[in-house]
């Protein structure tokens, strides 16, 4: 979507002084949410506007400041498509910032793994309930929290693998998303559902109690210290791998099960705004 700025009295044009001068990043952090890793990567007075673009989780975002106001989108003046030219600049930060990203999300899913290969015994006390194959040979531990699409999205498919190379499926429930999924999942406590109602639970707010209080008191805290701010997760009974997202190809080819194509989708997940 393009955004045009013609604000009265703000329009682009010849400024008095520097217009940038009060941007840092406190003062940005105070117009809008940001993230903790977020910097400013250029910084530029464009008439009564400071053109700033922040490096955000490895992306180029730019964004508008003025005085007392913070704006998203696109700057065109005389035609001219400004936003456009000035990323144009920055290609190589752009690269080097997308480089340093990956590289640290590399390493934290490497500290996730470590994490959990040396806690295996807390997933199993977290465990809430599972879905069990007759003959079943092994076992997956499923992180997911019971608001998240992709988690829903993901269990179906995990069922028929499961019934097909009996595969045990553990669940933990993990309420990242907010308090309505803190209730949802307080409900399945409370209630000790099993797999089976737990997938047609229908959810009545405000539900909880002491069981449920005690198991997410241990669960929130031992995952967010595992690294996870996510759902959904796919962990090997041993440890030995983890997928992050509800990438069902990723998941058969760490069991040597034969996948003829991804289906196009790549690993996606739920996380909290």
């Amino acid at each position: 979507m393009l955004m045009f700025f013609v604000l009265l009295g703000v329009c682009p044009g010849v400024s008095a002084e520097p217009i940038c001068t009060h941007i840092d990043m406190d003062w940005l952090a105070k117009q809008a949410p940001l993230p903790e890793d977020a910097r400013i990567v250029h910084k530029k007075d464009q008439g009564n506007l400071c053109e700033v673009v922040l490096s955000l989780e490895g992306d180029l975002v730019p964004v508008y400041a003025g005085k007392d106001f913070l704006l998203v989108g696109k700057l065109f003046k005389n035609r001219k498509f400004i936003t456009g030219e000035t990323l144009d600049s920055l290609a190589e930060v752009a690269r080097e910032e997308r480089l340093k990203a990956d590289e640290k999300e590399a390493l934290d899913k490497e500290k996730r793994k470590a994490f959990l290969q040396k806690n295996l015994k807390g997933l199993a006390d977290l465990t809430l309930f599972s879905f069990k194959p007759e003959k079943t040979e092994s076992f997956l531990y499923v992180i997911t929290d019971p608001n998240c699409s992709y988690c829903k999205k993901l269990m179906p498919d995990l069922e028929i693998l499961a019934m097909e190379n009996h595969i045990e499926i553990r669940v933990i429930l993990f309420p990242v998303l907010g308090s309505e999924s803190r209730e949802m999942a307080a409900q399945a406590i409370c209630e000790k559902l099993s797999y089976e109602a737990y997938g047609k639970m229908q959810f009545v707010p405000g539900s909880t109690c002491r069981q449920a209080d005690l198991l997410l008191e241990k669960t929130m805290p031992f995952l967010s210290d595992a690294g996870f701010s996510f759902v959904p997760v796919v962990i090997s009974g041993d440890g030995a791998w983890v997928v992050e997202g509800n990438d069902l190809a990723q998941v058969k080819q760490h069991l040597g099960i034969s996948c003829d194509e991804v289906d196009g989708v790549s690993p996606t997940g739920c996380a909290k705004d």
